[in-house]
């Protein structure tokens, strides 16, 4: 298992967290299980669990909207989660149990889960492959879910930001060539600000990528993916979200403010990331 596959047990750890929360966005009563150990050591060496966990939190339970609202609208009959990590959305969910869920991941991950939920039924049709998405065989199982009947929904949640802008857009066109995938939902991170990284950010960095920083933001956000056949239909900013599901930063009114006034290009660039619903468009 690589580092950055490791980061699913630290992001199972946060949410935990949240679902202990009184006031919780969403409950995954098994994240606490499958963080295990490693899970809860990540988050205490990194430290910040608050902000770590209200980032994750407010990431899933944005994602969780638009996926129901596709799905309770008949919009979506298949969903095709690319490196799933230790998502437990088909068995949280109030899924149809019609809907075919496929989890792309490596294959410790997803047999480290199967055993963690093997007493638990997921809501819907479950089915796990075993694939390194760097590897060519991902255009066949691209091909084999094409042939399916309905739309197809693609999730990226957290993975493009660990990969180069050459290997997003390559996945892009890959995806693109299955006229059944019509909607992809993803995490775009914005650019990073020149500001010094907090501390631990800086370790999450150290660790996780060997002191690089993430590789793919984009500056001009969702627009980086027109030219590979897929249009932005919503953008969701994680800062307005955070503002209105009350998971903002301490003083974030300030820092709005500031970022407003003094720093005008990185704050749009913040309004042009967060959660993303690209729509595939044909092309002649």
């Amino acid at each position: 298992m690589d580092k950055i596959s490791e980061t699913a047990f630290l992001v199972a750890m946060y949410r935990a967290l949240e679902s202990e929360r009184p006031d919780a966005l969403f409950q995954d009563p098994w994240a606490r299980r499958l963080a295990g150990g490693q899970g809860a050591l990540q988050a205490t060496v990194l430290g910040q669990m608050r902000q770590g966990a209200n980032a994750i939190a407010l990431r899933t339970r944005m994602m969780d909207d638009v996926l129901m609202r596709l799905v309770d609208a008949g919009e979506v009959e298949t969903v095709l989660n690319l490196a799933a990590g230790l998502d437990a959305r088909p068995y949280r969910l109030n899924l149809p149990a019609t809907l075919h869920w496929i989890e792309v991941d490596l294959p410790e991950i997803l047999a480290y889960k199967a055993q963690v939920l093997q007493e638990q039924s997921p809501h819907c049709r479950l089915e796990h492959v075993d694939l390194d998405l760097k590897q060519p065989e991902r255009t066949t199982l691209f091909s084999r879910v094409n042939q399916a009947p309905g739309g197809c929904l693609i999730m990226t949640e957290g993975i493009l930001g660990y990969l180069s802008p050459e290997a997003v857009a390559t996945l892009a066109m890959d995806l693109h060539q299955q006229p059944q995938f019509r909607w992809w939902l993803l995490e775009l991170l914005p650019p990073a600000p020149p500001a010094p990284r907090p501390y631990g950010q800086k370790l999450f960095d150290q660790y996780f990528l060997g002191g690089k920083a993430f590789q793919f933001a984009p500056q001009q956000g969702a627009a980086f993916f027109e030219r590979y056949g897929w249009r932005a239909v919503e953008v969701h900013s994680v800062w307005n979200a955070s503002r209105r599901l009350k998971r903002s930063a301490k003083l974030a009114w300030l820092w709005e403010w500031l970022l407003r006034l003094f720093a005008r290009q990185q704050w749009k660039a913040m309004t042009r990331s967060g959660i993303v619903l690209l729509e595939r468009v044909a092309r002649g």
